[in-house]
């Protein structure tokens, strides 16, 4: 993965405080690690670190998140959209010695590619194609009923969100069913920071 994310983690990557995002479901407010992924496939990321520390510099926190991801883009860009844009690089205003990295992918494989993480989202079908594992069960997120591995396979034409990725997720479609240790939160997203291993999220059509 890249040095910014390296610099987070040694600076204590911890919650987020974000306002005015406003889309896919995702509230003015976010305290927690989140990714939010749109119905045309975009994804927005937010990380967080506590910047408590006076040799830590935004200024050169800002120079580096740049710098990589106008590297990757020259590397990548193929089109007139950009693969990854940085929508935010501050330090919050709220007293909690936090700086916030906003970063915008044009796709799920970008966000894979550019992080060393996995993240798919997309049909069940297309997810076999691309040969994600499917072999798990999932859990009804409501009524908590099993769906097999096997019945599953039978959704080809259901969405679904596959990961590894430990932060709240905002999905473009109403859950039905979970893997092992997410769980379905009040506004509709998933908490999926005390997974263990890949998360699978299946939505409705």
């Amino acid at each position: 993965m890249k040095k910014c994310n390296q610099y987070l983690s040694c600076i204590c990557v911890c919650a987020l405080l974000f306002t005015g995002c406003g889309q896919v479901g995702v509230p003015d407010i976010v305290d927690v690690p989140t990714i939010a992924v749109a119905d045309d496939g975009t994804v927005t990321s937010y990380l967080v670190g506590v910047f408590d520390k006076e040799y830590y510099d935004i200024a050169g926190l800002t120079e580096m998140v740049m710098e990589e991801t106008e590297a990757y883009n020259a590397r990548n860009q193929s089109t007139d959209i950009l693969p990854v844009e940085v929508e935010k690089v501050e330090a919050l205003s709220d007293g909690s010695d936090k700086v916030v990295v906003v970063q915008k992918y044009d796709s799920p494989g970008t966000f894979s590619d550019y992080t060393g993480g996995i993240l798919f989202y997309g049909t069940v079908a297309q997810a076999q194609e691309e040969g994600y594992d499917l072999g798990t069960e999932l859990t009804d997120a409501g009524k908590g009923e099993t769906l097999s591995a096997e019945q599953l396979l039978t959704e080809q034409d259901r969405y679904i969100l596959i990961t590894d990725q430990r932060v709240q997720l905002y999905c473009p479609r109403k859950v039905t069913h979970l893997s092992a240790g997410a769980a379905l939160s009040e506004d509709g997203s998933v908490d999926a920071s005390q997974t263990d291993g890949t998360v699978y999220v299946l939505m409705r059509k």
